[in-house]
């Protein structure tokens, strides 16, 4: 029994480090059909072409051991929620990283027929990148034209 428990610890370990991305939107405008978020472009600034704004999109990510991993997978979630709308195009309103939000501490004390048992935890959430945009639809055949 006490020879599997460092590979349970492993196990758990390596799921914590995995994390996760998480999205949502929030249609503003006219749905149209779903697309390929490959088909998805981020612009940092407000485009110069028309657009119509369909609506807004947010992404987290805890994915990855750098900075620049999370906000990656962070990027990408937000494109999967915009294609969830048809919006071909996401205007980076807010791009952000923090740290360790979630550190915590405890001690427990029981009492019994046993005798007294003390134990000790901690925990923590492993930093996030957040991103923010604005899911717009364009027609990129007019974009591109000169």
């Amino acid at each position: 029994m006490l020879k599997i428990i460092p590979f349970i610890s492993i196990l758990l370990f390596s799921l914590l480090l995995q994390g996760c991305a998480s999205g949502s939107y929030q249609l503003t405008g006219d749905k149209r059909p779903e697309i390929d978020p490959e088909q998805v472009a981020l612009f940092s600034h407000k485009p110069t072409f028309s657009y119509q704004v369909i609506g807004t999109v947010k992404a987290t990510s805890e994915k990855g051991f750098s900075d620049d991993a999370r906000l990656e997978k962070a990027k990408v979630e937000l494109k999967e929620q915009a294609a969830k709308i048809g919006a071909n195009g996401v205007i980076l309103d807010q791009v952000s990283e923090s740290s360790f939000e979630h550190l915590g501490t405890g001690l427990g004390l029981s009492l019994g027929s046993g005798g007294v048992g003390t134990s000790i935890g901690s925990g923590f959430s492993l930093p996030k990148a957040r991103v923010t945009g604005r899911a717009i639809y364009y027609d990129d055949t007019k974009k591109l034209a000169p």
